[in-house]
C-alpha cells in the first residue's frame, strides 16, 4: 500500500478494527476469558471483545487505552502509523460499531433483599471466621444484604454512593455459588479507609474482609479495598490511572501469580506462601482455628500477623 493511498477512509477503517480479530489471526499468542482477550507478552494488554476497548497496564497516562485500534498498535505492540493502518485495514478486519458505554450496559437487577440476615451472618462468621463486627458495619454501610435465596450481596457503589453491580457468594456449605448481579459492568466491591493514597485488589469480597480483619489497622489506613469478583484486569483500570499504589492479594496460585505479573501489581502473598495457604480466608480460618484450640500462637494479635510477615516485595 503506497503512502498516498492512505487516505482519510482507510485510517477510519483501521480505527474501528476489531482488535480481538487482529490479534487472533495474526499470530498473537492470546488467551479469552469470556469478553477479555489478553494479548500476552505486552505488559498486560487486553482488548474488550464486547466493546473493542483495549488497555494496557503497562502503558502510562493517556497510552493505557482507548477504543483507537491503531493506538494500541502504535503504542503497544510499536508498529509505526502507516504499518498499523495498513495491517488494520489493509487485510479488511470487520469493524466494530463504536458504542457509548451507556448503551453496551445491561439494566442493574439486584437480587431481592430478605428480611433478616441470619444465614449470612451464620456463613461469614461460623463458616468463614469473619468478625462480626466487619459483617455488621458492612450491612450498615448499605454495602452487603441476604437476599431470598440466602445469598450474600455484595453491593457496588460508585464515587457518588450510586449502586451499580453487586457479587454473590451462596452460603450454603453443599452448594458452592458465586456470582454477579444482572447487569454487573467492569464495577468492583470496594471498602474506602479514610482518603486512600492505595489500593489492595482482591479475588473475592470474602478475602478482601479477611484481609481487613488480619492487617495492621494503622497500616491499612487512607487505603481502598477492592474485590473484582475473579481476575478481571478492565474492573480496575480506572483505579489504576488514578496513579495510586496498586497491591495484589489475589490468590497464591499460578492464575493468581500470573494475573499480577501481567498487570505490574505489587504482590502480597508473601505471608500465604509461608503459611502455605492459597488465599486470604485460608489464612485467616487457619489462625483463628488455631487459637479456638488453644495451640501456640504468635505473641502478636492475629489481626497484627500480615503487616509484619509480608512486605510488599516482589517474590
Amino acid at each position: 500500500m503506497a503512502d498516498e493511498n492512505i487516505n482519510s477512509e482507510l485510517i477510519q477503517r483501521a480505527r474501528n478494527a476489531n482488535l480481538a480479530e487482529f490479534f487472533l489471526k495474526s499470530g498473537y499468542e492470546c488467551e479469552q476469558k469470556r469478553n477479555e482477550l489478553h494479548v500476552k507478552g505486552y505488559g498486560g494488554l487486553f482488548v474488550n471483545t464486547v466493546t473493542n476497548q483495549w488497555y494496557c497496564f503497562s502503558q502510562s497516562g493517556t497510552n493505557r487505552g482507548g477504543n483507537n485500534a491503531i493506538n494500541c498498535l502504535t503504542d503497544v505492540i510499536g508498529l509505526d502509523f502507516k504499518s498499523a493502518v495498513e495491517q488494520l485495514a489493509g487485510s479488511r478486519f470487520s469493524e466494530v460499531k463504536r458504542t457509548s458505554p451507556a448503551e453496551n450496559r445491561k439494566e442493574l437487577s439486584l437480587p431481592e433483599k430478605a428480611e433478616n440476615m441470619k444465614r449470612v451472618f451464620a456463613y461469614l462468621c461460623q463458616s468463614r471466621k469473619i468478625s462480626p463486627r466487619i459483617v455488621s458495619q458492612l450491612a450498615h454501610d448499605g454495602l452487603l444484604y441476604q437476599d431470598k435465596k440466602g445469598n450474600a450481596v455484595f453491593v457496588h457503589k460508585d464515587e457518588n454512593g450510586k449502586i451499580i453491580g453487586a457479587e454473590i457468594q451462596g452460603t450454603s456449605s453443599f452448594q458452592r455459588y458465586k456470582g454477579v448481579a444482572a447487569g454487573t459492568s467492569e464495577s468492583v466491591f470496594s471498602v474506602k479507609i479514610g482518603e486512600p493514597k492505595k489500593c489492595y485488589v482482591f479475588e473475592s469480597a470474602i478475602d478482601l474482609m479477611s484481609f481487613k480483619q488480619m492487617a495492621n489497622q494503622e497500616k491499612i489506613q487512607n487505603s481502598l479495598l477492592v474485590s473484582m469478583a475473579g481476575l478481571k484486569p478492565n474492573c480496575i483500570k480506572k483505579i489504576a490511572d488514578s496513579g495510586i499504589k496498586m497491591y495484589s492479594c489475589v490468590d497464591n496460585d499460578e492464575a493468581g501469580i500470573k494475573f499480577t505479573e501481567d498487570n505490574n501489581l505489587t504482590p502480597c502473598r508473601k505471608i500465604l506462601e509461608e503459611k502455605g495457604v492459597k488465599d486470604w480466608n485460608d489464612l485467616l480460618k487457619q489462625t483463628v482455628e488455631k487459637i479456638e484450640k488453644n495451640e501456640q500462637v504468635s505473641p502478636q494479635k492475629p489481626e497484627q500477623n500480615f503487616t509484619k510477615n509480608s512486605s510488599h516485595s516482589r517474590r
